[in-house]
């Protein structure tokens, strides 16, 4: 069901982010031009917006992520609140595709799926409305008016992976996650890459969770510590406070937080923070669509844009030697500069996981 954004469900939002932009449109319909809108003269002020969720926009996790990013994008072009819709709990193919037509039918220039099974249903609807662009967070499927964003949590990773190779005194590191699709299994290879990075021989032991679940976290974790690891990257939702609290009972275990601040559960264990900035990269999208830069290909979103970045635990790294400090610091910068490789969920989706865990 279509939910239009009342103003002051992002009314914080709507403050940090109103110096970002200057749009104040009318609220009209954008004009119709054959192509996809964007470098248009309104700035984007004049643009419609939707998101579709295939959950609750108020879940507190990914969904939620969905429907912020699109109330950063009216923060930042000023929209009206007629001119965003938010489509919570879009569940089937059919659902999709009729809610993606009638947005467009009704002259909405960017819809948004939150979820890379939205691309598939998007397909379908997108050839027959040239002048809507259909963006899906993940999925592969490109066209003229379609493509895929792609937030590169595999740098955040790389970022971690380093600092626990540099920490760990067993050269024994864990993983634990609570599925196995793209946004849990490549954070967590870029973790293993960037281990190995700093030493070959690291052993970097990974566990899927049957559910996002905190006991089961902390046991899971629990048993990696009695089998020697001693750092860890728990992604694992809800699970992620279970983890945490193995990490603060141990004597020699240390980890980071992963999708969020989790410094506080274990402040002399957790050595910092892998943060991702979900409305930021909704508001990256626009950005490229109204200035007329959006092509029909995957769009990239890491370290370099903003989207992911790495948060220090500023007490615990004063602890730390300075050469393990500049290390950690420096992948950051070489990933902005584009001198490291890092696998990608599309090269993941080509070898899979196996070779990168013990």
């Amino acid at each position: 069901m279509k939910k239009l954004i009342p103003l002051l469900l992002s009314g914080a939002m709507l403050l940090s982010l109103a110096a970002c932009g200057s749009g104040s449109g009318d609220g009209g319909d954008p004009q119709q031009s054959g192509d996809p809108q964007g470098g248009g003269s309104g700035g984007g002020s004049d643009y419609k917006i939707a998101v579709l969720l295939p959950g609750s926009p108020t879940d507190g996790g990914y969904c939620q992520q969905g429907a912020d990013g699109v109330r950063a994008i009216q923060a930042k072009y000023g929209l009206d609140d007629s001119q965003v819709a938010i489509i919570d709990s879009v569940t089937t193919a059919d659902a999709a595709k009729a809610e993606a037509e009638e947005m467009a039918a009704e002259g909405y220039t960017v819809i948004f799926g939150q979820g890379g099974q939205f691309a598939e249903y998007f397909k379908e609807v997108a050839q027959d409305y040239p002048d809507t662009w259909f963006v899906t967070n993940g999925g592969a499927i490109t066209g003229d008016n379609q493509f895929p964003m792609c937030m590169s949590t595999e740098q955040g990773g790389y970022v971690c992976g380093v600092l626990g190779a540099l920490m760990s005194q067993t050269g024994t590191l864990g993983t634990v996650v609570s599925g196995d699709y793209p946004s849990f299994t490549k954070p967590s290879v870029g973790y293993s890459v960037g281990a190995k990075s700093v030493n070959p021989n690291a052993v970097v032991k990974f566990a899927v969770l049957s559910a996002s679940n905190s006991n089961e976290a902390y046991e899971t974790l629990k048993n990696q510590i009695q089998s020697g690891a001693d750092f860890f990257f728990p992604n694992a939702d809800e699970g992620n406070s279970g983890a945490i609290k193995a990490i603060a009972e141990s004597d020699a275990a240390y980890g980071v937080g992963v999708f969020g601040d989790y410094i506080s559960g274990a402040p002399e264990r957790v050595a910092g923070n892998m943060v991702v900035d979900a409305p930021g990269a909704y508001v990256a999208v626009f950005d490229a669509i109204v200035n007329g830069e959006a092509k029909g290909e995957i769009m990239f979103l890491g370290m370099a844009e903003g989207v992911i970045s790495f948060q220090w635990n500023e007490e615990l790294k004063a602890t730390l030697p300075e050469d393990v400090v500049s290390q950690v610091d420096q992948a950051v910068e070489d990933i902005k500069a584009g001198k490291i490789d890092i696998p990608n969920e599309y090269d993941i989706g080509e070898t899979g996981i196996d070779q990168y865990f013990n």
